[in-house]
């Protein structure tokens, strides 16, 4: 499981972050941090949404809670397009059916 793991130190300095930013997303619930011997670090699944996190404060100037509420809508379009999906797949089975 290691080895699914980068140190936060890496991220910041080769996204010329502060380590208190990723912090803040960790005590907000939008990242995941593991902490190792003293050492923090964040599983490679989540750095795509770390990533979007950074260019929304950065690029955008949003501030940790218009993050939040961002990846919360998001999340929230994303469960609609599922749901979206399956239900055109359940409208196209009994299309064929008739």
């Amino acid at each position: 499981m290691e080895n699914t793991l980068i140190p936060v130190i890496d991220f910041c300095i080769h996204h010329k972050v502060e380590i208190t930013f990723i912090q803040s997303l960790a005590d907000y619930g939008l990242v995941h941090t593991k902490t190792i011997e003293k050492n923090v670090f964040i599983n490679t699944d989540d750095l795509s949404k770390l990533e979007k996190f950074l260019r929304l404060s950065q690029d955008l100037s949003i501030n940790l809670e218009g993050i939040h509420a961002v990846s919360h809508l998001l999340d929230q379009l994303y469960k609609m397009e599922v749901e979206m999906l399956s239900l055109k797949n359940e409208l196209n089975y009994y299309k064929q059916i008739q």
